[in-house]
């Protein structure tokens, strides 16, 4: 088991802290700019589910839906997180057992990269036309501004690239999907999105849009792994931002470490 921790970044060797610390934005800041994500997105969530109460439980069939709740969800998290460490110095995240670390470590994965696969299939294959002024904020927040919430969250934090096994976790969540795609057809009588009708344009044509969805998200994962590794590289070793501590944190100086030995590290593991 401790091999796979290590595979998964919830070792001593990967400094949590970099969950809740920023290297651009100072502690209480950090604080405030997650509150503020957290905020709009659980307000788009609320204002959405008033003005269409009728379609309330049925986002849930929704990739996209299921991945914005995701997101609000991992927001509340962090926020909560990054506020226990600016006011105590020490995150509730560092006291978890190390099942509880590895799935947050997972969340902060899906969080960078899935919303990237919603942004795309939505823009690129469904998007038709805004016929309300609501329907046109309700769609952007979901389909653009979680794209947006994904990059503040790869640039801003000081976040180590992805591991690369979390993809193995990837495959079941996006299969698992599927599994609710269809059960809300055979229980509910219509397709959420009209490319998984094997009827429509033949069982081809649908495996085909499957498995690019697969390979295309299998991709946004390498690529953000890569972005964040680019992040790393250029504030850390090259602009010396080594993170922004909490004033409480006794610890500060420790998390700031060796920059030089602390990048060879991770370009081990990457």
């Amino acid at each position: 088991m401790s091999r796979f921790y290590e595979f998964s970044h919830v070792t001593s060797a990967h400094q949590l802290s970099r969950f809740f610390t920023s290297w651009l934005l100072p502690a209480p800041l950090f604080l405030a700019y997650r509150a503020f994500l957290c905020l709009y997105a659980v307000l788009v969530i609320i204002i959405s589910n008033s003005l269409t109460p009728s379609d309330a439980g049925s986002r849930f069939s929704y990739f996209t839906w299921l991945t914005y709740w995701g997101i609000t969800c991992y927001l509340i998290v962090s926020v909560a997180h990054t506020f226990s460490y600016w006011r105590y110095g020490r995150a509730w995240l560092e006291d978890w057992g190390k099942p509880l670390q590895f799935l947050h470590v997972l969340y902060y994965s899906t969080v960078v990269v899935l919303p990237w696969t919603v942004t795309a299939v939505y823009w690129a294959v469904l998007f038709d036309q805004f016929d309300t002024e609501y329907e046109a904020w309700s769609n952007i927040s979901v389909h653009a501004l979680n794209a947006v919430i994904a990059f503040l969250e790869i640039v801003i934090p000081r976040t180590e690239p992805l591991p690369w096994v979390h993809i193995l976790f990837f495959l079941p969540i996006l299969g698992g999907y599927l599994g609710i795609a269809y059960i809300t057809k055979a229980t509910q009588g219509f397709y959420t999105y009209s490319f998984l009708d094997p009827n429509r344009s033949g069982a081809g044509v649908t495996a085909a849009y499957i498995v690019g969805i697969l390979v295309g998200t299998v991709l946004l994962f390498s690529i953000v792994k890569g972005l964040v590794w680019v992040r790393l590289w250029a504030t850390e070793r090259k602009l010396g931002f080594v993170g922004k501590f909490s004033e409480r944190d006794p610890r500060r100086e420790i998390r700031g470490g060796d920059v030089e030995e602390e990048f060879e590290e991770i370009k081990v593991t990457v």
